[in-house]
């Protein structure tokens, strides 16, 4: 029973870390798909302080700031420099349009 939990945890693992694609942009999402929508909030790649947010389908990307704190990319949220941690920088599903 451990083994199959064990390769349970090993698959579904194996499938997000599949999900990231290394980006070297900035960041910026096409706001293209309903998920980006619902996901609401995407890293900014060269600034940890900084954080896109798509608000509409098929619109820019709004560039929001966290002022004193760092854009957290897994909690999808500002918090303090003391709670943030890097992360390997994903693409995201789209890019806007140039």
């Amino acid at each position: 029973m451990k083994v199959l939990a064990l390769m349970l945890c090993l698959l579904v693992g194996a499938t997000v870390a599949s999900r990231c694609v290394r980006d070297n942009s900035n960041g910026e999402p096409g706001c293209k798909t309903k998920e980006e929508i619902d996901q609401g909030f995407w890293r900014h790649n060269y600034d940890p302080t900084r954080y896109w947010e798509c608000t509409r389908l098929n619109e820019r990307a709004v560039l929001r700031s966290c002022q004193d704190q760092a854009f957290h990319p897994s909690q999808l949220e500002c918090v303090d420099w003391d709670d943030w941690e890097w992360e390997p920088v994903c693409a995201p599903l789209t890019r806007p349009d140039p």
